[in-house]
């Protein structure tokens, strides 16, 4: 196997160590491999051991964060140990993330042909059986050059759209436009999920999402019918304390319109489910 042009996996976990290891396994099956792996721990219990990622790697990295920040801290954090790290190439992953033994290959023939402008997108089988195409962090490559111009994901937003402000604005708005490689796959598991959606989760969407499009699209879009499927979701399919996640939304709704982030509504942690490889349910994420 050829190993890839100094490319470092950034894998982001959180309390899922089965999947971790299933997504492991399968950057370490790749036909051409990264040449290192950083760990991104957001606060699992109990911790990543970096002796436990050794058996995959000759060489990895582990950073920890004591506090769950979510997928926005989880990548800032990962992608700032990233540019000190000196890698010319990220390869960004979450940890329910299984790509295919060619994907990185794949995004590497793309990305070739100028590798500092390197910007590219697996697709992602679903767990139902869909493919999709589109900017999340589901193992696309990201070169030095692009995080060092424009910086790492905004870790105040925490939770939902994040990957919207720095994967679908702030990157294609420097120069650097989405390519999608058609024949590198990635599967997604979904490997966390339980009886309806937690009410934190609530509000952080209703925030972020009002946040996004006042203050970074800045513009309507989409956001009527968005935010309609959203109250429409908690009415229609949340019967129980569906007067709390309104509450939740509201109070989510006046800190977008006031441009007021951070982790201001407690959270509860996420935990891999014991069904992880079939990835049944709605996908949660760290």
């Amino acid at each position: 196997m050829e190993e890839a042009p100094d490319v470092l996996a950034v894998i982001l976990t959180h309390n899922a160590p089965e999947s971790l290891a299933r997504c492991l396994d399968a950057v370490a099956a790749q036909t051409c491999p990264p040449r290192a792996v950083l760990v991104v721990d957001n606060a699992s219990n109990p911790a990543v051991r970096l002796e436990d990622l050794r058996s995959h790697f000759p060489e990895v990295y582990l950073e920890r964060s004591e506090v769950n920040g979510g997928p926005a801290g989880g990548y800032a954090l990962g992608l700032d140990r990233f540019l000190g790290l000196g890698n010319r190439l990220a390869w960004v992953l979450d940890d329910d993330m299984r790509p295919d033994p060619t994907c990185l290959e794949r995004l590497l023939v793309v990305a070739g042909k100028n590798l500092d402008a390197a910007f590219v997108f697996p697709v992602s089988h679903q767990v139902d059986g869909s493919f999709g195409a589109w900017p999340s962090w589901c193992a696309f490559l990201v070169s030095r050059r692009i995080v060092d111009q424009v910086g790492v994901p905004m870790a105040e937003l925490f939770w939902w759209a994040e990957d919207t402000e720095y994967l679908q604005e702030r990157i294609p708005r420097a120069g650097y436009p989405i390519r999608v490689v058609g024949d590198a796959v990635v599967r997604h598991d979904s490997i966390r999920h339980g009886h309806g959606v937690p009410v934190w989760k609530y509000y952080y969407e209703a925030r972020n999402m009002l946040y996004v499009h006042l203050y970074v699209k800045k513009k309507v879009g989409r956001y009527p019918r968005n935010v309609v499927k959203l109250f429409g979701r908690c009415l229609m399919k949340e019967p129980e304390g569906r007067w709390v996640r309104l509450q939740a939304m509201g109070l989510g709704l006046v800190d977008g319109a006031r441009g007021r982030l951070g982790i201001r509504f407690p959270i509860e942690p996420m935990r891999e489910q014991p069904d992880g490889p079939k990835g049944q349910g709605l996908s949660a994420r760290s």
